[in-house]
């Protein structure tokens, strides 16, 4: 069956930044370039006029910045896809974060002359990403046939684009169940997880673990962007950093994040390779909080491209005596990646949209029963 291309539109006042991204996007059938535009007025016209079904727009340009054209082209068309491109400096990163936090559903960091080992070149990562963003319906199906689980007994069976298998909750939870809560996002997940923290209990005296993917720079606007929204105090994680009851830790950009074992915990940061392509990895976080927590770990695995987390989620659900697994849902993640792989894997003890999510939290901390366990 044929596929028509995917129909971008560049914006960025650069004619030199264009011409690399039009020679990248050229050499492929299955992408089309509708329209270029310098500028943020142009590029609003040249939306209006195309309708491209992505666009990838710079963050400074003259005569209307990347900001204001994104908020224009977000009241013409509430359901456009827009990925931001900045350079990687703080203001570039700050920025960006903004244009996430405004409806951006993606951030792409542009070469630069230093080498950055980020697991993916800057052609692979821009063809990935308009490629999974671009496509009509495409963005929220999680990766072709994961492998299945060997699962003790299921709970039932509920259809998200395809059929998922629930595990049975735990008959009895331990009474220091969890002692953890990690968290793993990608794309869309700056807003998801501030609207998934904002629902969860204040008081829950557990630490937040995040991975986000998450250029160098943007973590740190992350944290505060958490803080102010949601209350909890959230940091940027460092090396030796304590951890404490109640406080939420982000790992930073091109760094790994885990837990020192032993007592009293402390955060971990490793410069290791990156791992599903990505850096931080949410498989390395899942493996080391394992470990230090014994098996009482509660993992949300959020919005996101790519199948980050799958494997560690999978080993710490069928080996583990204790872990627990939550999934978003299809319909309301940006792209359903990460969360689809694990859902389809038949590992996950809930599969529930967004909005549901920090109150099936809340409850498991209170080792009450979630009562259903798939969206409705």
């Amino acid at each position: 069956m044929d596929v028509s291309p995917v129909r971008v539109m560049l914006v960025d006042d650069s004619v030199v930044v264009r011409g690399l991204l039009r020679n990248i996007i050229e050499k492929h059938d299955d992408l089309d370039i509708v329209a270029a535009a310098a500028d943020g007025q142009t590029a609003l016209r040249d939306y209006r006029a195309h309708r491209p079904d992505i666009v990838l727009m710079d963050v400074e340009m003259p005569h209307m910045d990347g900001l204001s054209a994104l908020r224009e082209i977000l009241v013409h068309d509430p359901e456009a896809r827009v990925i931001m491109c900045s350079s990687l400096t703080q203001a570039g990163a700050e920025t960006t974060y903004q244009a996430l936090h405004i409806g951006a559903v993606d951030c792409l960091a542009k070469p630069s002359s230093k080498s950055i080992d980020r697991g993916l070149t800057f052609e692979q990562e821009l063809l990935l990403k308009l490629r999974t963003l671009g496509r009509h319906g495409g963005a929220k199906r999680a990766p072709s046939s994961p492998p299945v689980s060997k699962a003790p007994p299921v709970l039932h069976q509920h259809k998200f684009g395809g059929d998922v298998v629930l595990r049975r909750m735990p008959d009895h939870l331990p009474p220091n169940f969890p002692l953890a809560l990690a968290i793993g996002a990608s794309t869309g997940g700056p807003k998801a997880l501030v609207e998934f923290l904002t629902g969860v209990d204040k008081n829950m005296m557990l630490p937040i673990f995040i991975t986000q993917h998450i250029p160098p720079g943007f973590s740190r606007f992350l944290a505060e962007n958490i803080e102010r929204k949601t209350g909890f105090p959230a940091h940027e994680a460092e090396e030796g950093m304590l951890v404490s009851p109640g406080h939420v830790y982000i790992a930073p950009g091109q760094k790994h994040m885990g837990v020192h074992k032993g007592i009293p915990k402390r955060i971990a940061l490793t410069d290791g390779p990156p791992v599903n392509f990505c850096k931080p990895s949410v498989d390395v976080m899942l493996d080391s909080l394992e470990h230090a927590y014994g098996g009482h770990l509660l993992t949300v695995i959020l919005t996101g491209m790519g199948a980050d987390g799958h494997m560690s989620s999978r080993r710490m659900v069928v080996d583990g005596t204790h872990n627990i697994l939550i999934a978003q849902d299809e319909e309301t993640s940006v792209v359903w990646g990460m969360p689809g792989a694990v859902a389809k894997d038949g590992i996950c003890h809930a599969v529930l949209p967004l909005s549901r999510i920090g109150a099936a939290v809340n409850k498991l901390v209170r080792r009450e029963s979630i009562g259903d366990h798939h969206a409705n």
